[in-house]
C-alpha cells in the first residue's frame, strides 16, 4: 500500500523484490520487464547486476548495435531476462520477440504498449503477464483495463491479484 506519491518508487521496488522477484521472477525464463520510467530502469538494472542475474537491456538511447545484440541474446535464450523502457517501445517501435512472461513495472501509459508487448510474445495465448501498480497509476490503469475494472482494482486491498483474459 503506497502512502504517498513521494514513496511510490520505493514501494514499487520493495513490492517487486518481496512479492514478485524472490518467489517467482527469479525462476522464470524468457521474462521481459517493461519499466515505465528511466529512473526505475536504472534501479532494476543495478538490482539485477547485484543479484548476478544474466540479463540484457534496451532503452530509448541504445545504439543500434547494442539493440541488435540484446534482441539476439534474448530471442535465442542466451539471456533469460530482458529489461526494457516503455519509452523505447513507444519511440523506437521495435517488436521484441522471445518472451514467455511479461512484467510491467508500473502501468503502461497507453494500451498500445500493453497490446504490442503481449502480441510479440512467443505464444500470446499462453503468455503470463503481470502489472505492478499503485493507486497513483489510476489514469494509466484506466486507459489499459477500462474505467470499471480500474475502479475495482484501485479500491482493492494491497497485493490483490486480478486475472483478465
Amino acid at each position: 500500500d503506497c502512502t504517498s506519491i513521494a514513496d511510490q518508487s520505493d514501494q514499487l521496488f520493495e513490492t517487486f523484490q518481496t512479492r514478485y522477484w524472490k518467489p517467482l521472477g527469479s525462476t522464470l525464463d524468457r521474462l521481459m520487464v517493461v519499466v515505465s520510467t528511466y529512473y526505475n530502469f536504472l534501479r532494476l538494472r543495478r538490482f539485477f547486476r547485484e543479484e548476478g542475474t544474466p540479463f540484457c537491456s534496451v532503452f530509448e538511447y541504445s545504439s543500434n548495435q547494442a539493440l541488435s545484440h540484446a534482441r539476439r541474446q534474448f530471442y535465442h535464450g542466451e539471456r533469460r531476462l530482458m529489461l526494457v523502457t516503455e519509452r523505447f517501445l513507444w519511440y523506437r517501435r521495435y517488436r521484441l520477440k522471445g518472451a514467455d512472461s511479461v512484467l510491467f513495472y508500473g502501468t503502461p501509459e497507453t494500451p498500445e504498449i500493453y497490446e504490442e508487448v503481449l502480441g510479440a510474445t512467443r505464444v500470446p495465448s499462453q503468455c503470463n503477464s503481470m502489472c505492478l501498480f499503485t493507486k497513483y497509476d489510476g489514469f494509466a490503469l484506466e486507459r489499459v483495463v477500462g474505467n470499471e475494472r480500474a475502479k475495482k482494482m484501485l479500491v482493492s486491498e494491497p497485493g490483490k491479484v486480478f486475472v483478465y483474459s
